[in-house]
């Protein structure tokens, strides 16, 4: 267990704001107590809940709030231009300036490290998203069944694939886990819960007008209902003309000591679904539906008797905000082939492409042509999984 930490350097200065608030701020010599905070960080089971949602409910956000909230670097983590790497790094540096109660022997001091690592990259992506004011996004059994099922054009710009928010968490249902496959897994039912998606702005503008923004993407998996770890991947983007095609490259790319069939393909794959699922949000015809629960709930505790609220708010642990996207069934089958030939059940794919239309063709438009489950009527049992190839240069396919 970490010992108190003493502020160090300019990172853990006063907080100018803090005091117009009419808060005292912290001497700069005062020992500042994270054990509570490191505590409450470490998540083991998500009951349920997504994962951002468990974390918040075991204190996590309130103890480290109590924690910083007095310090410069609490103020410079709420920077909409602040990177979770960055957040990151800042909570490493604290954990170096804090003592083990006893001496460690070599291995267990690089077991210790890498395990503050791991618990450094958790609680900066869940206090990015606090700080952000994340999202949970979960699309409907609907909308990941055709998406699944679906292919993205490598061609489009990067432009077309901007997610709705600068902090989300995207959920995955029980399709989405069946097809995404977590990399190097020895357990069949090690699945991903689901990607925190960051989109940050740059601190400055960039030279010759270009903005370079930084997508982040953290992975978070989970064991059955218990937390097993997560995985990072980062990439700027100049959200403009650069394709899908070479982010995908550049953000997957760096991992060579892993090798194409453990980690790239099903890295590819996981990135593409997420890069579908924003690309269905981009549509007009998306179907939307924002829900409020927990914020609800805390509506309605507020007026009640200290025994009633209490009880109320026991029950809204398990209450989150967000919003769920896509379809609530599956469009109708194709019609019987002409051929008169036996053609058992299958999806006929689904495709993203840009459309030309307007004034000669001029103009280009994001449209999803959703896939087709030919043949549904000579089903018997569960509805066919998404095959594992590649249809065509230009398409993303792997199950």
């Amino acid at each position: 267990m970490l010992k108190n930490l003493r502020q160090h350097g300019p990172g853990l200065a006063r907080n100018d704001a803090v005091i117009a608030a009419g808060k005292q701020p912290r001497p700069d010599d005062e020992l500042i107590d994270i054990n509570p905070a490191v505590n409450c960080s470490r998540v083991t089971y998500l009951l349920g809940r997504p994962y951002p949602v468990q974390f918040r409910n075991q204190g996590a956000i309130d103890a480290w709030t109590r924690a910083l909230e007095t310090t410069k670097v609490w103020r410079c983590w709420q920077e909409p231009s602040t990177q979770c790497r960055q957040i990151r790094t800042d909570i490493l540096r604290q954990f170096e300036h804090a003592r083990p109660e006893r001496p460690l022997s070599g291995a267990m001091t690089e077991m210790v490290a890498e395990d503050l690592q791991r618990l450094a990259v958790e609680i900066s992506v869940n206090l990015k998203y606090h700080f952000q004011k994340g999202t949970v996004i979960e699309a409907t059994p609907a909308l990941e069944t055709l998406l699944t099922n679906s292919d993205v054009d490598l061609s489009l710009p990067m432009s077309m694939m901007a997610p709705p928010y600068r902090a989300q968490y995207l959920r995955f249902g029980e399709t989405a886990m069946r097809y995404l496959k977590v990399p190097v897994a020895q357990d069949a039912d090690h699945f991903f819960d689901g990607v925190f998606c960051f989109l940050t702005p740059p601190a400055e503008p960039c030279a010759a007008g270009e903005s370079r923004w930084t997508l982040e993407l953290i992975f978070a998996s989970k064991r059955q209902d218990l937390y097993r770890g997560h995985l990072s991947l980062l990439g700027d983007t100049d959200r403009g003309s650069g394709t899908i095609g070479e982010w995908l490259t550049r953000v997957v790319g760096p991992a060579k000591e892993h090798s194409e069939e453990e980690f790239h393909r099903p890295m590819h794959a996981a990135v593409s679904y997420v890069v579908r699922v924003f690309l269905y949000m981009a549509l007009k015809q998306a179907r939307v539906t924002e829900h409020r629960d927990h914020d609800a709930a805390l509506r309605r505790a507020a007026g009640l008797g200290e025994r009633k609220r209490a009880k109320l708010l026991h029950r809204a642990a398990s209450l989150y905000d967000g919003i769920t996207v896509g379809p609530e069934s599956l469009p109708s089958s194709a019609p019987v082939c002409a051929s008169g030939g036996s053609v058992t059940p299958h999806w006929r794919r689904g495709h993203f492409r840009m459309q030309p239309y307007g004034v000669g063709n001029q103009q280009r438009k994001l449209i999803f042509v959703a896939p087709v489950l030919v043949h549904a009527e000579q089903l018997q049992g569960e509805v066919p999984t998404p095959k594992s190839y590649r249809a065509g240069a230009g398409a993303v396919t792997e199950a």
